[in-house]
């Protein structure tokens, strides 16, 4: 993710996305698609999922070698948590930074806006059973017998990420985070300890001004969600690199399979670092 970041900023946007190709085509022609079992198997063996488990899914069908659809991935999602298990997607409906798209004074259509953040949550949202969060820059898709649960109230508090947000409620249930075909660079988790210490968190993640915006909900009515946005400042980060300095990879880790990556994190635990070592002026930020 760091090389890409650094080749995107050295060559013309044209020749970056010619070079991904190429080297996506490379990567498949090497390694062995992956199966639906093998996808099985690293949900449970390799990432210790189970009946009745909380998961919030970070993904990347482009980025993954996989002869399942992405119909299929969600399938699979779902029999390995179960009917007692729930799934949490990333939802945003906008690829631009959070100010611009708000200082647009778009209404944010919960019923109807696609996901941004591709395939899979896009699917997800278009599931019947599925449920979504009316925060209109951090929206979230939920399937499952905690989607209510988790979704209700975010949108109450101007922090997108703080106690009452299904980031922060999911760690009472234990919840576990996973990346399919990405690395923890897009674990947006690690602002769930951010929003809720608030100025006591070494780094001013977020911005001064309020943004009031319009939202239609599940109902057809508009509301008004006043919401903080990221800080410009936090841009350079390194997640990936903070994980593998200062956590347990019993906790949270990175890791490939035939080429792929993945990644697992536990919700509960990992807050409790980040938060700790916050204290300590050590975070994701440099």
């Amino acid at each position: 993710m760091l090389i890409g970041k650094l080749v995107l900023k050295l060559l013309p946007i044209r020749y970056y996305y010619q070079a991904r190709n190429i080297y996506r085509k490379y990567h498949k022609a090497i390694y062995k698609e992956l199966s639906e079992t093998d996808l099985h198997k690293i949900l449970v063996e390799s990432m210790g999922i189970k009946n009745g488990d909380v998961i919030f899914v970070h993904s990347s069908i482009d980025r993954l070698n996989i002869s399942a659809s992405p119909f299929k991935i969600l399938n699979i999602l779902q029999e390995v948590v179960g009917s007692n298990g729930t799934l949490l997607f990333p939802a945003w409906h906008f690829t631009e930074r959070a100010e611009l798209y708000l200082k647009k004074n778009k209404a944010f259509d919960v019923r109807k806006a696609p996901v941004a953040l591709g395939l899979l949550p896009e699917i997800a949202r278009r599931s019947p059973m599925a449920k979504r969060s009316i925060h209109p820059t951090n929206s979230i898709v939920a399937i499952g017998k905690q989607a209510d649960e988790l979704l209700q109230q975010h949108g109450d508090s101007i922090y997108p990420c703080d106690e009452l947000s299904p980031f922060y409620k999911m760690m009472k249930l234990n919840a576990k985070i996973v990346g399919l075909g990405v690395t923890t660079e897009f674990l947006s988790f690690v602002h769930c300890p951010e929003d809720v210490m608030k100025a006591d968190f070494p780094v001013k993640t977020r911005s001064d001004v309020v943004f009031e915006t319009n939202v239609i909900d599940h109902d057809g009515n508009t509301r008004i969600i006043s919401t903080l946005v990221a800080d410009k400042t936090i841009a350079t980060r390194n997640i990936p690199g903070f994980i593998k300095s200062h956590v347990d990879p019993e906790i949270a880790r990175d890791f490939h399979y035939r080429g792929n990556h993945f990644f697992i994190a536990d919700s509960k635990e990992l807050y409790k670092i980040i938060e700790r070592l916050a204290l300590k002026d050590i975070t994701i930020y440099r």
